[in-house]
């Protein structure tokens, strides 16, 4: 990760800055030692997760330890990651909407970004051409100060298969377009279109549903080692 480079990189410089030190200030060193490790955890501390989207994020149904985020939260602390997730869920947000608030979380200075982008823009027919620009612009906002993972979507035909195709196919070539950004090709795997993962209003998921994407975006933050403990 970007800011775990330079940290390390600031470490390396310390370490190099206090190898001539004298007789006693080596002796002190000896009874009180300070590894590597210790010096990494003071520079790092907890990192930072932003998840951004809509009512998915958020939680919209559900209570909000049962959201996507506390659950990943939940999920990295019991196998050793120091993470806190923060959920910029807004329900009935649009890219565009996203993209008007996504400036605002940058003092959070997240580690890891996630993006997802989905029904709100589908729903109303949007523009793919427009919902590729926003989610770029989205990018550009952190892509020099965290690491980003962009989720693909796709959506049911109610406006054609060529809108459906289409707006699945945005996904793919914004992820061809932007090398440096991770890319999990299916937020829906394992869930879409499963009726008993949806709550009664058949768009909201269950509990249930959280747990299976939390499984599938942990799998891929180990694999591609986005995540660092």
């Amino acid at each position: 990760m970007k800011k775990i480079l330079f940290s390390l990189v600031a470490l390396l410089l310390l370490v190099s800055c206090t190898t001539n030190v004298s007789d006693t200030q080596e002796s002190e060193e000896i009874s009180n030692p300070t590894t590597m490790q210790e010096m990494k955890d003071d520079f790092l501390g907890t990192q930072t997760i932003l998840a951004l989207w809509d009512s998915l994020t958020a939680g919209y149904g559900v209570e909000i330890s049962k959201s996507y985020p506390s659950k990943l939260e939940s999920k990295l602390q019991e196998n050793g990651y120091d993470y806190k997730v923060i959920n910029a869920g807004v329900s009935w947000d649009t890219s565009r909407n996203l993209l008007d608030r996504a400036e605002s979380y940058k003092n959070q200075e997240p580690d890891i970004v996630l993006i997802v982008i989905w029904w709100n823009d589908g729903l109303r027919a949007q523009s793919t051409d427009t919902l590729k620009t926003n989610i770029q612009d989205i990018i550009d906002i952190y892509e020099w100060d965290a690491e980003i993972v962009l989720w693909g979507m796709e959506i049911l035909p109610i406006h054609g298969l060529s809108y459906a195709r289409g707006f699945k196919q945005v996904y793919f070539d914004i992820a061809d377009e932007n090398p440096d950004v991770y890319f999990l090709e299916s937020f829906l795997k394992d869930v879409g279109w499963v009726a008993r993962l949806n709550q009664a209003d058949r768009i909201h998921p269950t509990s249930e549903w959280y747990d299976l994407i939390v499984e599938n975006l942990y799998e891929f933050l180990e694999d591609e080692d986005i995540i660092t403990k």
